[in-house]
């Protein structure tokens, strides 16, 4: 084999054939570097709830896909909650939530169903939420179905603010598979605010630290950068 190998790159073929997969090679640690060097883009916008401002929003959305995700958005439903139970309303402020909002929980599986829900929002939450505040969406597989089935809930339900919950590194194509979802449906002035809640062992700063990290990270650019091609196209 190596006495076949030898002969081979002696040649014009093998030649080629080497000067190629040089060429591959650098390539792809090119576009590595270009990945790692603008990746952090993910991270780069700035959420529009902040857990201390809470507007009036028709539903809270949540993708279950990361760990910690639905208990955060349970947490930040349960302020809506006790603020629609004192009404108050400051002179020269925005009114407060009169309601509670909707807790819609995208990507849940198949067997998933309001019990289950026990198992993931904390004890004070889940002694006042009630089924008809819930939404359990356990049809959706990836972000692209998470968008598109919010997307018809929010037609059938004439929703015209949503606040969309997922992890940092999640929000930006989450929100812009969400907003072209609802475009498609004619819904393109309906309001997306959005929430991050931290479910990596990383933060926005500290990607490029561990290896879970990057590979999270390079893994979320590459897909966003797929999305945006495709939306162009």
């Amino acid at each position: 084999m190596k006495r076949f190998l030898g002969e081979f790159f002696k040649g014009d073929l093998g030649r080629l054939g080497l000067a190629l997969l040089v060429a591959s090679s650098l390539g792809a640690v090119v576009a590595l570097a270009f990945a790692m060097y603008h990746a952090g883009e993910l991270y780069d916008y700035t959420d529009t709830v902040d857990g201390v401002r809470l507007p009036e929003v028709d539903a809270i959305a949540v993708l279950a896909g990361g760990r910690g995700r639905i208990a955060g958005a349970g947490d930040i439903w349960y302020r809506y909650w006790e603020l629609s139970q004192y009404p108050l309303r400051a002179a020269g402020r925005a009114p407060l939530p009169t309601k509670p909002p909707i807790l819609y929980l995208a990507g849940m599986g198949e067997k998933s169903s309001f019990a289950t829900v026990q198992t993931l929002v904390r004890r004070g939450v889940w002694d006042v939420l009630v089924p008809e505040l819930v939404i359990v969406e356990n049809r959706s597989r990836n972000t692209w179905e998470n968008a598109s089935f919010l997307a018809d809930e929010t037609v059938v339900r004439h929703w015209d603010r949503l606040l969309l919950i997922t992890s940092p590194y999640h929000m930006k194509r989450a929100k812009l598979l969400l907003e072209r979802e609802l475009r498609t449906r004619k819904l393109q002035n309906v309001v997306v605010e959005t929430y991050t809640i931290l479910t990596e062992p990383f933060d926005a700063q500290e990607w490029r630290e561990s290896s879970h990290g990057v590979r999270v990270t390079l893994e979320e650019y590459l897909k966003l950068l797929y999305l945006r091609w495709t939306l162009d196209g």
